[in-house]
C-alpha cells in the first residue's frame, strides 16, 4: 500500500483528519455544565492508608499448540496472580501498587520464549509466551489537584484507544506495562486529550526496552451517531539495536454506531494513519495504514461484521509496525503475525458473535495475503465460548485454527482458561 497514497495526497488527508476532527466536536450536542460526582478523600494520610482497597485477579490457563514444524506439540499450564492495593485520595493524590506472579502448572512443556534467565530451556516444542515471573507490574502516584485533569507517573498498564498501537497485552499472562508519565484532560466538553512521555516498556518476556517517546491521543466521545480520535505516536528507542523501531504514526478513528430501530444497529469503524522512519531508525520507512469494518447487530444479543485491514509494506519503503500494540487482538489469534512480513499484509475478516444469557459465543474467519505483490498468506478459523457464573467467575474455550497453504506452517491452538477477581 505505500504507492496508494502519494506524499501531496498524504498531506491532504491529514489535514482532512484533522478538520474531520472538528467538524465532529463541532457537530456534539452542547454539554450544560453539572455537578460532578467526587470521589471521597481521606481527610489525613493515615486514613488515605487505611481505607484504601485491595484488589485480586486470578487467571488459570491451558494452552496447546501443534504446529507442523515441530514433532511435539506445546503444552503450556499457568496460573496468573496480581494482587493490588489502591489508597483512597488525599487532598487528590492516590497511589497504587500490583504485584504480579506467573507460576507453571505442572510440567513447563513449552517454549516459554522468556528473555534471559526467564526462559525455560525448552527449544523442541512451540512458543507459549507465558514464562514464569514475579514483578512488580504496576506502581504509579495518581494527582487530580487540577479541575478536569489527571496526572499520573509510574509504572502502569497503558491502554490507548482500541489498542492497535499501545496495549497491555492482556491475553498473555505477564501483561506488558510501561514506565511512564501521563496527562490527561477534559476541560473541553466531550474530548479527552492525552499526552504520555514513555521512558521504559517492561515486555512479556522479562525483558524490557528503553526508550523516549511521545504520544498524543485526542478523543471525541459522548456524539452522535460516532466518536473520532486523532493521534501522533513518536517511538525513539534508545538501544541501538532496537533503532530500526524508532517511527512516527499520525491517523485517525471514527468509529460508533447507528439506531435504524430499538432493536437493529449499524456498526463501522474506519481508521487511516500513515507512518515514517523517527529519531534514530537507519531504515527509510514510507508506509500506510488502513482498517475499515462494518457490520450490524441485534440489540446485545447478536453482531455480525465484515473487516478489512491493510498494513503497508515493501522492500523499498518498510513495513507499517505496531511493537506496543496488544498484537493477539488483530491478525488471528494463532498469532502467526504479531510482525508486519515484508511485504505487508492484508487481512479481510468475517465475524459473527452474540450473548445468550450467561454464555458468550464468537467466530471469526481470516483471509490473508499480501500488500505488495501477490502472496497469499493462508486463511484462518477462530472460535470462542465462555460462561460467566452466578458468582463472577468465567470458564471459556477457545481455539484458532491456521491454515498458512504453501506460505506458513498449519498451526493450531486451543486455549482452555478460567479468571475470577475483585
Amino acid at each position: 500500500m505505500p504507492a496508494f497514497l502519494t506524499a501531496d495526497r498524504k498531506i491532504r488527508t491529514l489535514l482532512s483528519l484533522v478538520a474531520v476532527f472538528a467538524l465532529v466536536l463541532g457537530l456534539c450536542p452542547i454539554v450544560v455544565a453539572g455537578e460532578d460526582e467526587e470521589e471521597e478523600q481521606a481527610a489525613n494520610l493515615g486514613q488515605a492508608l487505611k481505607k484504601g482497597t485491595f484488589s485480586l485477579n486470578l487467571r488459570y490457563r491451558y494452552e496447546t499448540v501443534d504446529d507442523n514444524a515441530f514433532e511435539k506439540d506445546a503444552h503450556a499450564s499457568t496460573l496468573r496472580t496480581a494482587f493490588g492495593y489502591r489508597t483512597l485520595p488525599w487532598h487528590g493524590v492516590s497511589a497504587f501498587i500490583e504485584a504480579e506472579n506467573v507460576t507453571v502448572v505442572g510440567n513447563d512443556l513449552y517454549n516459554n520464549k522468556g528473555a534471559g534467565r526467564h526462559w525455560n530451556g525448552v527449544d523442541d516444542r512451540p512458543v507459549v509466551a507465558d514464562p514464569a515471573i514475579t514483578e512488580i507490574n504496576r506502581a504509579y502516584l495518581n494527582l487530580a489537584v487540577i479541575p478536569d485533569t489527571e496526572l499520573r507517573a509510574g509504572r502502569d498498564e497503558i491502554l490507548l484507544d482500541n489498542q492497535r498501537f499501545v496495549g497491555n497485552v492482556g491475553w498473555r499472562q505477564n501483561h506488558q506495562s510501561f514506565d511512564a508519565v501521563a496527562l490527561t484532560n477534559e476541560s473541553i466538553p466531550h474530548t479527552t486529550l492525552t499526552y504520555i512521555y514513555m521512558g521504559n516498556v517492561n515486555r512479556i518476556f522479562g525483558d524490557n526496552k528503553q526508550m523516549g517517546s511521545h504520544f498524543v491521543n485526542a478523543k471525541i466521545s459522548g456524539c452522535p451517531y460516532a466518536d473520532f480520535t486523532l493521534y501522533y505516536y513518536m517511538l525513539d528507542y534508545s538501544d541501538e539495536a532496537d533503532w530500526g523501531a524508532s517511527t512516527g504514526t499520525f491517523g485517525g478513528r471514527l468509529d460508533g454506531t447507528w439506531a435504524a430501530d430499538e432493536n437493529w444497529k449499524i456498526i463501522y469503524d474506519l481508521e487511516y494513519a500513515t507512518q515514517g522512519d523517527a529519531a534514530d531508525n537507519p531504515n527509510d520507512i514510507d508506509a500506510d495504514y488502513l482498517r475499515l469494518e462494518g457490520g450490524f447487530g441485534y440489540g446485545k444479543k447478536f453482531t455480525f461484521t465484515l473487516g478489512h485491514e491493510v498494513l503497508g509494506g515493501s522492500p523499498e519503503d518498510g513495513s507499517f509496525s505496531t511493537p506496543l500494540a496488544t498484537l493477539h487482538k488483530w491478525n488471528g489469534w494463532a498469532d502467526r503475525f504479531l510482525a508486519t512480513p515484508e511485504y505487508g499484509l492484508e487481512d479481510t475478516w468475517a465475524a459473527a458473535g452474540g450473548t445468550f444469557g450467561d454464555f458468550t459465543v464468537k467466530g471469526i474467519y481470516h483471509w490473508f495475503s499480501s500488500d505488495t505483490e501477490d502472496f497469499d498468506y493462508g486463511t484462518e478459523f477462530d472460535a470462542l465460548v465462555s460462561w460467566k457464573s452466578p458468582w463472577k467467575q468465567v470458564f471459556a474455550l477457545k481455539a484458532a485454527l491456521f491454515d498458512g497453504g504453501d506460505f506458513d506452517n498449519d498451526v493450531n491452538k486451543v486455549f482452555l482458561y478460567t479468571q475470577w477477581g475483585f
